[in-house]
């Protein structure tokens, strides 16, 4: 009787309902992501996966700075919009993206016209043509990331997983015949058009929401959006510049080799945390929809802890376990690769708790808060990964690279703690 009261309970559950969709449809996608990665590092080798590593990298941090923060800004928007302002969501919804291409636009063509600079400084000159394509990749991706950052507020969370799922399958399907033909130029030509569909079909989504809601004139969410998004967008710059640091100084102090090995783990760490990350706009939507209710706050915040947990936990053991059988895939030239796959994958576990305290600050209005918290993580990285790789004087890059994720991810984690028991929710008075 028991598990069928449950049973009911979870099925009624809007936010559990959210929640499976975000999970099974993009991790499903993720699915695709890691199995494209295999094959294209089986067919490039260590070395050339290693240049791919390098723009693709480039590619998430600096499109995670180019949306300036609207990911998650307009996903708290259009939550709480819906519920107190209706007739503001397609204002939101256009103003949203508006900021976006012009922004994105923007810092695209500052990495094309400086692609040979970036591309001496690796002392790879052959990356130039790689960098300048990127430019364009990036705004597809900052839009894909704000279009599903609007979903999310609007909790279409299984038009964005149906939309991540065909994503990750075109990629799929694409990076097979066109890296097999065209190396590294065919895998970068496929992850472009992958993420050129991606926004296609996310615009569509998108028109339903809009034609729920009329437009009203002469009123801008421009301002508003850009003031929240602002210290959002700091954290996303400090985020994609400490973090392409790093790879850079993996890359000159050490090898592509070794960039290689860290990429090919990283698609795995990614795999670990997949789930808290999935759900970190499901989150997001659902404590800001509830920011007036202290007890549903709360028990939200503590469902989504354990939850993340077990489900970062689980998979954290198999992977440690199977690391040698894992790697055995990507093919003899990653023999390196199960030290740093152990190593890296246990970052995992305190981000998984860390998503959530960082999903409460920026429902509680506290984005500065978590900017310094961020700005302390990143700098933090970029030190230790410069020391170690001093220290190591470039040999085993991406083990050493490995255990400074590690250790600011543990510092992330008592920092965010400890923000979010200052928090007015966590007082005596709720």
């Amino acid at each position: 009787m028991q598990v069928k009261q449950l049973k009911e309970r979870l099925l009624n559950s809007n936010l559990f309902k959210d929640s499976f969709w975000a999970v099974f449809g993009n991790g499903a996608g993720n699915a695709l992501l890691l199995l494209a990665g295999i094959i294209i590092a089986r067919f490039l080798g260590k070395d050339l996966y290693g240049e791919y590593g390098v723009v693709k990298t480039t590619m998430f941090y600096v499109a995670s700075f180019a949306t300036f923060g609207l990911g998650f800004t307009s996903t708290k928007f259009i939550a709480s919009s819906i519920q107190e302002h209706p007739f503001h969501v397609k204002n939101i919804i256009q103003d949203a993206l508006w900021i976006t291409l012009s922004f994105s636009v923007s810092v695209a063509l500052v990495l094309f016209v400086f692609a040979p600079q970036i591309a001496d400084y690796l002392e790879e000159p052959k990356l130039v043509l790689s960098f300048r394509a990127l430019s364009i990749v990036i705004v597809f991706k900052a839009l894909s990331t704000t279009q599903i950052g609007i979903l999310s507020g609007a909790k279409k969370f299984k038009e964005v997983a149906r939309n991540n799922l065909c994503a990750g399958f075109s990629l799929l399907v694409l990076s097979v015949p066109l890296t097999y033909l065209g190396g590294l130029r065919g895998s970068l030509l496929a992850l472009l058009l992958s993420q050129a569909f991606n926004v296609l079909v996310n615009c569509l989504s998108i028109r339903k929401i809009e034609a729920m809601y009329e437009r009203q004139e002469n009123f801008s969410y421009k301002k508003k959006l850009l003031q929240f998004s602002l210290p959002v967008a700091l954290q996303e710059s400090s985020f994609a510049f400490s973090h392409w640091m790093a790879i850079m100084l993996l890359t000159k102090l050490s090898s592509m080799g070794e960039l290689g090995l860290y990429s090919a783990s990283s698609q795995w760490s990614t795999i670990v945390y997949m789930i808290p990350s999935l759900l970190g706009n499901v989150v997001l939507s659902h404590l800001s929809s509830t920011v007036s209710d202290g007890n549903a706050h709360q028990s939200t915040m503590r469902k989504i802890i354990m939850v993340n947990l077990l489900c970062t936990f689980v998979p954290f053991v198999f992977v440690y376990f199977m690391a040698g059988f894992i790697s055995s895939f990507y093919g003899t030239s990653f023999a390196g690769m199960p030290s740093v796959l152990r190593i890296l994958t246990f970052a995992t576990i305190f981000d998984a708790c860390s998503t959530v305290f960082r999903s409460e600050l920026m429902a509680q209005g506290r984005p500065w808060t978590l900017f310094v918290i961020r700005l302390i993580r990143d700098l933090l990285l970029v030190i230790l990964v410069y020391v170690l790789l001093t220290i190591g004087k470039g040999e085993n890059g991406a083990i050493f690279y490995s255990w400074s994720v590690v250790s600011v991810s543990v510092i992330s984690f008592f920092l965010s703690l400890g923000a979010c028991k200052m928090s007015p929710f966590n007082s005596p008075t709720n």
